[in-house]
């Protein structure tokens, strides 16, 4: 979605080829370390493994969460008489789903409770703080699980009160403070003539700042757009990210700042099909595009200096890709369904995919940490996470969760590291206002 308020400026095909011949020449595409073993392991009480053909229709049937470096938090369906509810819409898929909050020095569960859903979509965020954000059908809460470790509270949510609607996608920030929530309003009853046209659904988003008073963790109003896909567009507290198509392949990406202050053009990608992206940092963003097909995938990492920072064409047909970040620790997670026959994410069955591969890579030196095959493999991909200091990889296998030890940063790493902290731009204070065909 093109952004009105500032407008593109291209030139920047020449950086494009630069960065496909540093992805010829990248040399970790023939050193991408096997699957390794598991270092711990966490038997998960209560789980029952379902049918496979469930797992691939973007259900989200499992999650995995670091809560802190030495908590997780896991979610998975249980099996419970549902009671009746009135006037529950027929078109509900209710369920109960039990949360584990899991020391995993000693796998011991220290809290859990269980949520009725009514729906297959995305229900947990893990934000800043050790706070989470928890969707059930038209409410949105947030909680703290382990500043109340006491029984009945760990688990204990305050409602974040913003608008009346339907959710149609939500995204937070890498560092988990900056949330954006994209609703559809419903329409009033029409009345009158029944041939007139149905009144058009409203979309609305509207961004929320994490904010401390008083010693509480607050959620403050800081803009609202007013179209769809507004919850899709890469943001952060201070700017956001804007692309453009150059010509031919050529895809350039802009640094928006808030407030009016001048945008930056950026280095681009080359990609046969239009790239998604998605800030792994506070300055670092990942670019995923493709080469020739769309199921031969390329991972590019670019900065908000203008840097192309490598790009590497991943090997095999591939769909579904899910990235998880621990910014602060310069690491990401990347996830994808390995497929046959060039299948697309809406024909995934059983017999098309051949599993879900997890690889670890150093955001600033494209440096591969890891990668570990998941069983079974989840289209929805929230089953696996990075801790937040980055040394280590979850991964829900079975009935169990495993735990992966990865290397330390290189000192050259731990460098560039610091530097991708000191240029973070500083959180913005002017209100967001997008518009869809209109200056901000």
């Amino acid at each position: 979605m093109r952004l009105s308020h500032s407008k593109l400026v291209g030139g920047i095909a020449g950086l494009c080829l630069q960065v496909v011949v540093l992805a010829q020449q990248s040399p970790y595409q023939l050193q991408i370390p096997k699957t390794q073993k598991a270092d711990t392991r966490i038997e998960l009480p209560g789980l029952v493994p379902p049918q496979s053909k469930f797992l691939l229709d973007r259900t989200v049937y499992e999650t995995v969460d670091f809560v802190d470096d030495k908590h997780l938090l896991v979610t998975f369906p249980v099996k419970e008489l549902l009671p009746r509810i009135v006037d529950d819409p027929e078109t509900d898929q209710d369920r109960v789903v039990k949360a584990l909050l899991i020391e995993i020095a000693s796998g011991k569960v220290v809290g859990e409770t269980k949520w009725r859903l009514h729906d297959g979509w995305r229900y947990l965020w893990r934000l800043d703080r050790g706070q989470f954000l928890l969707r059930i059908r038209g409410r949105l809460s947030s909680f703290s699980p382990l500043e109340q470790m006491k029984p009945g509270k760990t688990f204990e949510d305050r409602e974040l009160l913003i608008a009346e609607g339907v959710f149609k996608g939500i995204a937070v920030s890498p560092d988990g403070t900056f949330l954006q929530v994209e609703m559809q309003e419903q329409p009033d009853a029409l009345e009158g003539d029944p041939g007139r046209l149905k009144q058009r659904l409203k979309t609305k988003a509207v961004f929320l700042e994490q904010l401390e008073q008083n010693g509480q963790i607050l959620y403050g109003l800081r803009g609202d757009a007013n179209f769809p896909g507004a919850a899709s567009v890469p943001m952060l507290s201070a700017g956001l990210l804007d692309m453009v198509r150059e010509d031919g392949d050529h895809w350039g990406f802009e640094w928006k700042p808030y407030g009016g202050t001048k945008a930056v053009d950026l280095a681009g990608l080359e990609s046969s099909c239009t790239p998604g992206a998605m800030f792994v940092s506070g300055f670092e963003f990942i670019a995923l595009g493709c080469r020739g097909d769309v199921a031969h995938s390329e991972i590019g990492a670019f900065d908000l200096e203008g840097h192309a920072l490598w790009v590497i064409a991943l090997a095999g047909e591939s769909n579904s890709p899910m990235l998880k970040s621990a910014g602060k620790s310069g690491r990401m997670a990347y996830g994808r369904l390995l497929t046959m026959m060039s299948s697309g994410a809406s024909s995934n069955t059983p017999d098309t995919v051949l599993g879900q591969e997890i690889q670890i890579y150093q955001i600033s030196s494209g440096r591969p940490l890891a990668k570990v095959l998941a069983v079974p493999p989840q289209q929805a991909g929230l089953n696996f996470d990075l801790s937040p200091d980055g040394l280590r990889l979850a991964v829900a296998q079975g009935k169990t969760i495993e735990i992966y030890n990865l290397p330390k940063p290189t000192a050259q790493e731990k460098k560039e590291l610091e530097h991708a902290l000191v240029m973070t731009p500083k959180p913005g204070e002017s209100m967001i206002h997008l518009r869809s065909g209109e200056k901000e």
